[in-house]
């Protein structure tokens, strides 16, 4: 009897415990799913990876595990073996070819991508919204397949923690010195979370001492609120005319533009209507003087979504009417982003169309001043353009580095901010020069010996004398970190690390003379 009360108790128990695992499993679908129709990818993609666990072949939850990844800033390539375990189920979705080539081509598997969207047009019958973008998917694997054979010889440098977190970092601008860095975060700072689980973006602002970029901190509240969502947009070359964004639930947004004096914002106001319209103006530029305005908006009457369109202040001080900037810098696809440089000769943009790899793509547009138009329009690169979007490009006076938001390995997470080296452009140098002198006396020593060492790569940077008339040695450094041995016979050997600065810091000449003492 005892062994049979047993045998039913624990049966009954068994029963009570898959009963409610099931109820469990259907609470956490259900709270997933709602996630996932709030567009909060990232939350529901916590829950089905839970839940996959214990059903691993469900199309269902394969198909949705996909989705998410494509749709968050982690690496979209995960979605492949979720949406290639979907694809390969009885009567699957013919979306699930389509988004499963999406995921080859984020992951470089360009030849797989396009064999992909070829079988989801043979195989979908006119139903699906992704056919009419399927062309321009397989026309970005052919682009990317020719723009990876040439690369750029560029480096990547994450900012760091003083400027990156753990969510969205993202429109980087920085003045032509390189002195301070403004760019948009949507991190967890006190601002209103909106129903995806992001944050409202906030404006925060970096400046640079001794050739590094300082803990970056929110914009003051002139121009940052709370409940709703900021972002800078646009900068001009100097760096003293800041565009900003401004939208929230009950206003769909505006472009405004502000002066910045190197410590507050100033003149807040809010773009005309000939700028800002009953649609969306969404990115800016400007000129150095303030008196060329070049922004994107998708009001009608142009080439197709979202087109750039430029301003310019009237000698009354008004801007006057909005004029397309044409077909050489618009398609039928979305352009974005324009940047234009402190000389007004090259336009950086973000387009759809063009040439681009995936999604948006960084072109940069050439003046022609005898033609009066804006022409020769070149996608900017890989790896600096990749499938993923790539919207907002900041270059330097000296064009050897640039600044730009990406999602990078061994990021902090999300979009963060990068700092990009052309190598092919040679950096500022600055000219250290001085005199060698006795520590004792007046005394200038001219036969001198110098040494430096880079301490970055540890090995010897140059060899150096002193003018054997003047006495005077001068040698020329780029930015970085320097270890200078200065021996001559009778003083005692003089060591001394250096470091020359680059940036906002940078200084083109440093006088500097080194004291020796006499061996006795």
């Amino acid at each position: 009897m005892t062994n049979l009360f047993l045998s039913r108790l624990f049966l009954i128990s068994f029963t009570f415990l898959s009963t409610f695992l099931v109820a469990q499993d259907k609470n956490e679908l259900k709270i997933a799913n709602d996630n996932f129709s709030k567009n909060n990818f990232i939350e529901a993609l916590d829950g089905y990876l839970e839940l996959i666990e214990s059903t691993p072949d469900d199309t269902k939850l394969n198909y949705k595990i996909g989705v998410c990844y494509l749709n968050t800033n982690i690496d979209k390539a995960n979605a492949i073996p979720y949406l290639e375990k979907a694809s390969k189920q009885e009567g699957a979705n013919p979306n699930t070819f389509y988004l499963l080539g999406r995921a080859y081509h984020f992951a470089y598997r360009f030849p797989e991508a396009v064999a992909l969207f070829e079988k989801f047009k043979a195989l979908d019958k006119g139903h699906s919204v992704n056919l009419a973008d399927v062309e321009k998917q397989i026309e970005y694997c052919y682009n990317a397949m020719e723009l990876i054979k040439f690369p750029l010889d560029v480096s990547f440098k994450n900012l760091g923690a003083a400027i990156n977190s753990t969510t969205e970092d993202y429109y980087p601008f920085v003045p032509l010195d390189e002195n301070f860095l403004i760019y948009n975060s949507k991190r967890d700072d006190g601002s209103e979370q909106i129903p995806n689980g992001e944050y409202n973006a906030e404006i925060y602002m970096s400046h640079v001492k001794n050739g590094t970029f300082s803990n970056a901190r929110k914009l003051d509240q002139n121009v940052n609120t709370l409940e709703g969502s900021e972002e800078i947009v646009g900068m001009s070359g100097d760096g003293k005319f800041l565009l900003f964004y401004y939208e929230n639930e009950a206003h769909y947004g505006d472009l405004i533009i502000a002066e910045y004096d190197g410590e507050s914002v100033t003149n807040v106001e809010k773009l005309p209507k000939v700028i800002n319209t009953k649609n969306h103006e969404i990115a800016a530029s400007i000129s150095k003087y303030g008196d060329v305005i070049y922004f994107a908006s998708n009001r009608d009457g142009g080439y197709g979504g979202v087109d750039i369109y430029t301003s310019r202040r009237l000698p009354n001080g008004k801007w006057g009417p909005a004029q397309n900037m044409g077909p050489s810098i618009n398609t039928p696809f979305d352009e974005d982003f324009p940047n234009i440089t402190a000389d007004n000769k090259t336009l950086y943009f973000s387009s759809k169309g063009h040439t681009s790899m995936g999604g948006y793509d960084i072109f940069k547009a050439s003046w022609n001043s005898i033609k009066r138009n804006w022409g020769d329009v070149q996608n900017v690169g890989y790896p600096l353009n990749t499938p993923e979007d790539n919207t907002n490009f900041r270059s330097s006076k000296s064009g050897r580095t640039g600044y730009i938001s990406a999602l990078r390995a061994k990021g902090f997470g999300n979009l963060d901010v990068y700092g990009v080296t052309f190598n092919e452009v040679d950096p500022q140098y600055s000219v250290l020069k001085g005199f060698v002198n006795a520590s004792d006396s007046s005394e200038q020593i001219k036969d001198v010996f110098i040494s430096v060492l880079d301490l970055a790569t540890d090995e010897l940077y140059g060899s150096y004398m002193t003018n054997p008339l003047s006495g005077r040695y001068v040698i020329i450094l780029p930015p970085g970190k320097y270890n200078v041995l200065v021996e001559v016979p009778g003083f005692e050997m003089y060591s001394e690390n250096l470091e020359i600065f680059g940036k906002g810091s940078f200084r083109s000449t440093i006088k500097k003379d080194f004291p020796l003492k006499r061996i006795h």
